[in-house]
């Protein structure tokens, strides 16, 4: 099993735009105007890619 520890108290939305070869990802933290926007294959290297950028939040 997975132990989830979830370490921030702001949350962080996140919408996937999903389709055959690539998804479209668009981050938001509600206190801050930017938003970040990936493209993320549909390739393992590309997910754990996604992974590392979500933790850095």
């Amino acid at each position: 099993m997975t132990k989830i520890t979830i370490t921030q108290d702001t949350p962080v939305l996140m919408a996937i735009d999903i389709s055959k070869s690539q998804h479209e990802v668009l981050i938001a933290v509600p206190d801050k105007n930017r938003r970040r926007r990936l493209t993320v294959l549909n390739q393992l290297d590309d997910f754990n890619r996604l992974v590392t950028a979500l933790k850095d939040y």
